[in-house]
């Protein structure tokens, strides 16, 4: 994880991930988005799952428990916004 951007009110984060790697359970602290730059990511809540390839990018809904696992190798995006 590294920290691309910060300025008052959004930040963008590079989220790198390797086959099979899961970002456990957890709820978006605020608006954010996510954009898959490389490979394949599951983003999973209770009551679905969507993959996300590249250049797709997704919404996250807040208040929302969720959690990414790698389908393959993949880095993405994640902008946030409070």
């Amino acid at each position: 994880m590294k920290n691309i951007f910060n300025t008052d009110g959004s930040s963008l984060i590079a989220i790198g991930m390797k086959s099979g790697a899961v970002l456990d359970e957890h709820k978006a602290p605020c608006k954010a988005k996510l954009m898959v730059i490389k490979g394949e990511i599951d983003f999973n809540t209770a009551t679905e799952s969507r993959r996300l390839a590249v250049y797709d990018s997704y919404d996250i809904p807040l208040d929302v428990t969720h959690s990414v696992e790698a389908y393959e190798d993949a880095l993405f995006l994640l902008m946030l916004e409070s």
